[in-house]
């Protein structure tokens, strides 16, 4: 049997599904989707691209809801004509599109530097590449330390409704642009040697609407190691291109004036001894220079300074989860904090602005310290940068910083050497190599994300032998002997457990790619190792994962990962029968083989020929297109919706008791319910109609999935099943190990899973089923301690169950997860669990017709004559033949048409028109609602 490869990889996979999410958009552009293509830049491409910069920004249109203005700032259709009429006819401004929006707005990057010509800016691109990627040599290179312009970037307005970074940062540039406009020798200076990089409104759709979160509903600042939001896309791009040495972030409100360095615990990945002395150094400083400067309105502490974490803060605030804007960006080898302005929100129009004009000069006063501060220490922050590489080119363990260190055994500032005491005390042990087997969706889709990170990933020339265990050719090689290691090695360790470390943390502890996404991820070795025994080619992307079998008569798929979900719902979708024979495995017969083979080609998922017999099993059910109701909280919760429409569910719809009661919410015409929170129903007439649809919705039969508490109050409110459920406290969370059983998730769970708020099960009635249980240690990594009354703790939940399901006496069927799989988008390997779970709880499709055996003759009784036989007039014209169909795989395409890779430039409009032509009816609407655009 001939097997055509296909060339649609990982980068696919998101691309046409996951990667095309749409939302309404507020009639500003294009919508914005939940993952693109990793290999997509919103960066700049410099490549000797002379300074001045000035493209002309498009002017938007005035908007008067802009709820800019009831703080007192300036609304996102003014910054355009500002930064327009600031690089008029000024050579040191320059003013870029670096992405959009989820809603389609421009995210605008303002630089201001001396002008440069072509060879002067690839000068500086060939230095800034050579600090990274030949850092030993650049730091004894005496032509590239004097003559380097080291970036300073200045992020803002990355939470939506914390307006006043944004305006602090236009005063800055346009007291600084007058300046230069003037002549002034100090600020022709600076642009001289420096470039400082303004991201102006991170977050421009929160801004308008006066919102934290994006316009996916999810908060940019927790999502810089999934990437979900183009918003954060753009600065993870940017990050790698523009490699700061000084990074801040600028947000509000805290009340009082709040600088980093973090609290304990510090991030284990990075080198301390490097970035520490100068990072509270500037920040002491900063606290200096706002005190001197006694800006009317800015509270000040009693004693007259301001808040540092890492001084004023015993834990918990915050350096240790890489989700955070600045302690991403620390893995460029920059100094980078988050700086939380003063004064808050207010209902009185006239007093919020009052709070913004302190709040500006404020920020303004800490950009110029920062500015000033970089520029005093130049050489020392700029070397330690090249260090950080070299350290992680040479693949030289960690240096861990002992409780009370000595200062005389550190460079630099000392101060911060006595404030670091026992929680702050941290470190890991970085493997020689990450090894990640190739072949499936999964693993590309890994792959490509590391690669947008720019973490360098390569493919075994050779079959090879690491740490006892053997790999092909084309094996996936992490090397860790890269710039990147930091960023490299938190994006895929397991991270660690520390829970002992302090009493709380601010935020999540533990996040996992190795373990969350769906792909096996291998460590291997320790950093002082030598090299693995093999060769490997760099990747700019993953290598294609499909296939397809010549001349099947039935194919079959298997339900793991997010890539083999979306196949199955573009197949159900376009009207094809597709079954589920009982063991995670899904067949397609031979009316739907032509639809089949193109979605392997589309989404890089690989089919295998069967006789279809498998279709005769006790276990056989036909899928169904499922119409998903779901809830999630109106704060940060556009996960669900995400992930579920990234799926393939078609039109997932938001149920809310006031839909309910209202009827705008028809449960009819729901197929299965997704509780991602509990629907609180609350009192009164209203309440009354809400349980009562409901309650028909269950006693028709129809099925549910839910998280811990919204699972248990279900069950009870309904009567569905009986259980009880343990929580542990509410901001635990971590990576946990579990096992599971053969059933609903049997086939797609891995052994680990993520959870915020652990929940296990107990008191369990006996229609219930164990599906998953915690094991006996179950904390991989993060934070998780018990309750005060002792309960919901990792001892507590060891061998509990962590999923369960059942099925109701009215035919429903229902699973609970203890666990958290669809948080804020992270946990992709666990998103085919819940798809699993929904098939599962919905309605049964049409079945697969299965395969006509042919009759079998009967022997007869000898006949009383003789038969005649009538001679062959002819011979035939073909012999018969039990040899393999000769016919040649298709060649693959490498470009164009029909390959199956989306062009970097982000829409494929050939993969958009066959699904539409293919997929008619249903799969036609599906794929229409989906733009395939960033």
């Amino acid at each position: 049997m001939q097997v055509r490869r296909r060339v649609w990889g990982g980068a696919a996979v998101s691309a046409v599904l996951l990667g095309a999410v749409t939302v309404p958009a507020a009639g500003t552009g294009p919508v914005a989707t939940v993952v693109t293509p990793p290999t997509v830049s919103a960066a700049p491409e410099d490549d000797g691209v002379p300074y001045p910069r000035q493209e002309p920004l498009t002017e938007p249109p005035v908007n008067e809801d802009d709820l800019s203005y009831g703080r007192g700032a300036i609304p996102f259709h003014e910054i355009a004509p500002l930064l327009n009429d600031l690089a008029e006819g000024n050579e040191y401004v320059s003013t870029e599109v670096v992405g959009q929006s989820t809603e389609g707005r421009d995210l605008y990057l303002v630089t201001i530097t001396a002008p440069e010509t072509a060879e002067e800016s690839a000068q500086q691109d060939e230095w800034r590449d050579r600090i990274k990627h030949d850092s030993d040599a650049a730091q004894d290179d005496a032509e590239l330390v004097a003559g380097y312009k080291p970036p300073i970037w200045f992020n803002n307005n990355i939470h939506g409704n914390e307006w006043d970074g944004t305006d602090a940062s236009l005063s800055y540039i346009t007291e600084l642009v007058e300046a230069l406009e003037a002549g002034d020798e100090a600020a022709v200076a600076l642009a001289e040697g420096y470039r400082l990089y303004f991201t102006v409104s991170n977050n421009p759709d929160g801004r308008v609407a006066g919102t934290r979160a994006t316009a996916l509903n999810l908060d940019a600042n927790r999502d810089f190691i999934t990437n979900t939001t183009p918003e954060t896309r753009a600065i993870r791009d940017l990050t790698g291109d523009l490699q700061p040495v000084f990074f801040i972030d600028l947000h509000g409100y805290t009340g009082n004036l709040q600088v980093e360095p973090t609290g304990p615990p510090q991030g284990e990945n990075y080198e301390h001894d490097l970035l520490m002395p100068y990072s509270y150094a500037a920040a002491l400083r900063i606290e200096q220079d706002v005190v001197a400067a006694d800006i009317e309105g800015n509270p000040l502490t009693e004693d007259g300074g301001i808040i540092i974490p890492f001084r004023d803060i015993p834990d918990g605030w915050d350096g240790w989860p890489p989700i955070f804007t600045p302690q991403y960006v620390q893995f460029q080898g920059s100094i980078a904090y988050t700086v939380e302005l003063g004064p808050g929100r207010t209902n009185d129009p006239e007093e919020s602005a009052r709070r913004l004009a302190t709040n500006r000069a404020v920020g303004h006063q800490v950009i110029e310290s920062t500015v000033a501060y970089v520029d005093e220490n130049r050489d020392a922050i700029l070397g330690n940068q090249m260090e950080i590489f070299r350290r992680g080119e040479a693949g030289e363990p960690l240096r861990e910083i002992p409780a009370n260190p000595d200062p005389e055994d550190y460079a630099g500032p000392d101060e911060w050497t006595e404030e670091w005491d026992e929680p702050d005390v941290t470190g890991t042990d970085f493997p020689r190599a990450y090894v990640i087997p190739a072949g499936t969706t999964d693993a590309a889709t890994l792959v490509d994300h590391l690669l947008a990170h720019g973490v360098e990933v390569g493919t075994a020339d050779a079959a090879f032998t690491a740490g006892d265990q053997e790999y092909p050719a084309g094996t996936f090689v992490v090397d860790m002997h890269q710039p990147l290691r930091g960023l490299a090695n938190v994006l895929l360790s397991d991270g660690s457990d520390i829970s002992d470390r302090v009493p709380s943390m601010y935020d999540i502890s533990a996040w996992s790619l190795g373990r969350l996404w769906g792909a096996e991820v291998d460590r291997v070795g320790d950093t002082t190792d030598p090299a693995l025994p093999v060769t490997a080619t760099p990747l700019v992307v993953a290598p294609p994962t499909g296939a397809f079998p010549d001349d099947a008569e039935y194919v079959s798929l298997a339900l793991e990962g997010v890539a083999a979900v979306q196949a199955v719902n573009l197949l159900l979708a376009g009207g094809v029968a597709v079954a589920d024979v009982g063991d995670g495995t899904v067949v397609v017969g031979p009316d739907g083989l032509e639809e089949a083979e193109v979605v392997s080609e589309l989404l890089g998922v690989a089919f295998t020929a069967t006789d279809g017999s498998e279709l005769a099993g006790d276990d056989v059910r036909g899928l169904s297109a499922l119409r998903v109701g779901y809830t999630s909280s109106a704060a940060y919760g556009g996960e669900d919706e995400l992930v579920l429409t990234g799926l393939g569910f078609v039109d997932p719809v938001r149920v809310t008791p006031a839909g309910l009661a209202d009827g705008t919410v028809d449960l009819d015409e729901i197929d299965v319910l997704w509780l991602g929170s509990q629907l609180r129903l609350g009192e009164g007439d209203a309440a009354a109609r809400a349980a009562r649809e409901l309650d028909d919705y269950f006693d028709e039969g129809k099925g549910v999935v839910a998280s811990a508490q919204a699972g248990i109050w279900a069950a009870d409110t309904f009567e569905l099943f009986e259980a009880a459920a343990v929580s542990g406290p509410g901001r635990a969370n971590g990576v946990a190990l579990v096992d599971t059983a053969d059933g609903v998730i049997g086939a797609q769970a891995e052994d680990a899973a993520f959870t915020y708020g652990p929940a296990y099960f107990t008191d369990l009635g006996e229609e219930v089923t164990v599906e998953q249980t915690f094991t006996a240690e179950p904390l991989l990594s993060g934070h998780w301690l018990p309750n005060e009354d002792g309960t919901g703790g990792p001892e507590q939940a060891a061998g509990q169950p962590s999923v369960i399901s059942a099925v109701t006496d009215d035919g429903s069927r229902a699973l609970v997860f203890g666990t958290d799989p669809l948080f804020r988008t992270h946990p992709r390997g666990m998103f085919d669990d819940v798809a699993a779970a929904l098939f599962w709880a919905g309605p049964e499709g049409a079945l697969v017709e299965p395969p006509v055996e042919e009759p079998t003759e009967e022997p007869t009784e000898e006949p009383t004559e003789e038969p005649t036989t009538p001679e062959p007039t002819e011979e035939p014209t073909t012999a018969p033949t039990s040899e393999e169909p000769t016919v040649a795989p298709t060649a693959a395409p490498t470009d164009g048409p029909g390959s199956g890779r989306l062009p970097t430039t982000g829409a494929d409009v050939w993969a958009l028109g066959v699904l539409t032509v293919l997929l008619a009816g249903g799969g036609a609407a599906l794929v229409a609602r989906r733009r395939l655009t960033d």
